[in-house]
């Protein structure tokens, strides 16, 4: 492996013109981060980083012009004429009155001026190379939490500010996921299929802390987080991947741009596979997809997108050393497809679109209680259907302002054998209507104002009554951009989620013999949560806090019954914080990152919530050097409390088990990797839990020891 990693050091060349620089404020000098930069005439282009750094590869046309612009500073564009140079440069943007103007289908705005809830990652090349999955990448950013059997398990619980859990017959369902701004929840839980993202076509992921249900309605409680895949760069180019590393796994994906007059597409082809680091921890992905850009006339575009996926899950065992004979074991078979149709029009201050989508899931799983015989104790099967259709129209002023008015239908089924019989064909309709404005109340102050009306009819098949639930969210912040380094919000939200189809109506005996049976009578839960927070840049160092308070009314869990049953617990109150830093040394090329999190989930004054770690720490340092990069992520969570359902001396009262609560133990995890970025390709190695510990994120799941792995990438015209 060593050997391989010098030869592709060895092989580099400069291929095309390779253009780097930094970007920023004409009159603090200070950089200036999510700058968008495009290759005019085509769609190629990247964004900077918090430190203002940007770089472009492989540009091959003689002359080529390269725009940059950002909310709040006037466009600036930069003519080349030079090839096969590397091209180091620094460009400085003049600001001007706050402009709203670039606002995506689904109102993300990203710009310095965003409060630090909307936070946009861009697709770095570290990100394809340093990270295999999207709940590895999420794992290192503050205030969210994935937890998970093992690092491919099927049930990936995704939590932003202590929103979700895991237990048995819970579902992560309080963060919602978007494929270029539409949900991809499975209908029966409200949960996603995290895994299924392809990285190799990611553009830039939206990552949204806290209730955003005056925009994106149900299942966004405690955040979203919004996939942006690239519309492709209309050049003829290959972009394949391999990678390999411990227990076996394997991993091959190739991305192909093509462009053809008006039209350009960018599609991918995904395959990898594991043994997993114990009994039944494999997997195996395969995954394929297709996005096609038309634009009809300067003002108008339509765009096609697909995404299937077909995978295996294994699903281990319990590891529970007082209850040795208890063994169960699970696999998992599923198919999804994302099919997307979107199209906009600008007519004169007049943005309008039209968006279109349908989601299908086919899952299957089988129990097994003793590992030696392949004898399946148990099947279970879902499936499930989805259908969106979303209307949307954006005005805008001179002064800056916009507003945005739309409306939305969805129809959700789903069909299963783990569905009381009474409710054999569960059905939601929802239909909502949505507006945003966005206000300049001075040169220096922004209004922002958001409204959501949901109403959803659930019924569960023939003969079952219509139960209705609808909901009001409202949003407003004030942002302040109170000198040309600080930004300061204040902002409060309300969220909504109705009952999904399993917590209404879910009837399943697991393998570990717990009898689990949802709860028609559920009221739909609701979130209020103010918080306030700054932003503050200097030349090479960014800091940002928050302070949040969050007050959950009816929050819905599984309580251990006989059965266990999904009920609405009356109020749970949460107060948390989040700090970070961020410190670039030019003289070294040495960035260092910081983040802590604090939250303080209770319901009432002396019942803390399970599965809610109060503190988080993450910190990541990079080291740039002439022929390699080098990158050490740390992060720590303290201890948290769970109650150990597998425990065979718990009492009974009435009606209810009381299961003993237990401590995991706090983890500290480190990664560390070396990165090589050639012009036309990278390198990565990287060393996973570099120190060897032992540690769950659920209990009874012990996670991998140090493992291996490594990627090559490689752009091919």
């Amino acid at each position: 492996m060593f050997y391989l990693f010098l030869l592709a050091v060895i092989s580099s060349n400069l291929l095309g013109l390779s253009v780097s620089g930094t970007v920023l404020d004409s009159d603090t000098n200070e950089p200036l981060g999510n700058v968008n930069i495009s290759i005019i005439g085509t769609d190629s282009g990247t964004t900077t980083n918090y430190l203002g750094e940007f770089k472009l590869d492989d540009i091959e046309n003689d002359i080529q012009e390269i725009s940059f612009s950002l909310i709040g500073y006037k466009n600036h564009s930069k003519e080349l004429s030079s090839k096969k140079v590397s091209k180091n440069f620094t460009i400085q943007l003049e600001k001007e009155p706050l402009q709203w103007k670039a606002v995506n289908v689904m109102g993300l705005i990203p710009s310095k001026h965003s409060p630090e809830v909307t936070q946009i990652v861009p697709s770095t090349k570290n990100m394809n190379t340093d990270q295999e999955t999207l709940g590895t990448f999420l794992s290192n950013l503050h205030g969210i939490e994935v937890q998970s059997a093992h690092d491919y398990g099927r049930n990936v619980n995704i939590s932003i500010r202590g929103s979700s859990d895991f237990k048995p017959g819970g579902y992560n369902n309080r963060v919602l996921l978007l494929l270029d701004g539409f949900p991809v929840s499975i209908p029966n839980s409200g949960s996603s299929d995290w895994n299924a993202i392809p990285f190799e076509t990611v553009k830039h992921i939206e990552v949204v802390r806290g209730p955003a249900s005056s925009v994106y309605g149900h299942n966004s409680m405690g955040g979203v987080i919004n996939i942006v895949t690239r519309s492709g760069s209309g050049l003829d180019q290959w972009t394949p991947e391999i990678r390999f590393g411990s227990y076996g796994s394997r991993s091959f994906s190739v991305a192909y741009d093509r462009g053809y007059g008006k039209t350009s597409l960018i599609s991918s082809l995904g395959h990898a596979n594991s043994n997993g680091h114990r009994f039944n921890s494999g997997y195996e992905q395969t995954r394929f997809s297709l996005k096609i850009n038309r634009s009809l006339s300067s003002d108008q575009k339509i765009q096609l997108s697909y995404l299937g996926c077909n995978s295996f899950n294994g699903q281990p065992g319990f590891v529970y050393p007082d209850n040795p004979g208890l063994i169960s074991y699970r696999e998992s078979y599923r198919f999804s497809n994302y099919l997307q149709l979107y199209y906009k029009r600008m007519i004169n201050e007049y943005l309008f679109s039209v968006s279109l989508a349908t989601n299908h899931f086919k899952t299957d799983y089988k129990d097994r209680d003793d590992t030696p015989v392949d004898d399946f104790r148990d099947n279970t099967n879902y499936r499930d259907h989805s259908y969106m259709a979303r209307a949307q129209l954006q005005r805008f002023f001179n002064d800056g302002d916009n507003i945005i008015i739309g409306s939305e239908i969805s129809l959700d089924q789903s069909r299963s054998n783990v569905l009381r019989n009474i409710y054999e064909q569960p059905e939601q309709k929802t239909s909502a209507g949505f507006a945003k404005y966005r206000m300049q109340l001075r040169d220096n102050l922004i209004l922002d104002m958001g409204m959501r009306y949901d109403y959803r009819d659930v019924t569960g098949g023939e003969g079952y009554s219509i139960k209705s639930f609808q909901a009001f969210s409202p949003k407003i912040s004030l942002i302040h951009d109170m000198n040309s380094s600080l930004i300061t919000y204040l902002s409060y939200n309300k969220g909504f989620r109705a009952p999904s189809i399993s917590e209404l109506f879910l009837e399943y005996e697991s393998s570990y013999g717990l009898l689990l049976q949802g709860n028609p009578t559920l009221k739909p839960e609701s979130l209020n949560s103010i918080e306030s927070g700054f932003k503050l840049q200097k030349e090479g160092v960014s800091y940002f806090g928050n302070v949040f308070f969050n007050q959950y009314s009816d929050m819905i869990d599984f309580i251990y019954t006989i059965p266990v049953r999904s009920v609405n617990r009356e109020i749970v109150k949460g107060i948390g914080a989040e700090l970070g830093s961020n410190f670039y040394i030019d003289k070294t090329k040495s960035n260092f990152n910081f983040t802590y999190s604090y939250l303080n989930l209770n319901e009432g004054s002396d019942a803390p919530m399970l599965y809610r770690p109060k503190h988080k720490i993450r910190f990541t340092w990079v080291q740039q050097l002439s022929l390699l990069d080098f990158r050490l992520s740390t992060r720590y969570v303290s201890k948290q409390l769970y109650e150990d359902f597998l425990s065979d001396t718990h009492p009974i009262d009435g009606n209810t088990v009381i299961f003993p609560l237990e401590t995991l133990p706090e983890t500290f995890i480190s990664d560390f990797s070396i990165t090589k970025t050639f012009t036309d390709y990278d390198v990565s190695i990287k060393v996973k839990n570099l120190f060897d510990n032992n540690y769950v994120l659920i209990q009874h799941y012990p996670m991998p020891g140090r493992n291996f792995e490594m990627s090559i990438t490689k752009s091919i015209k």
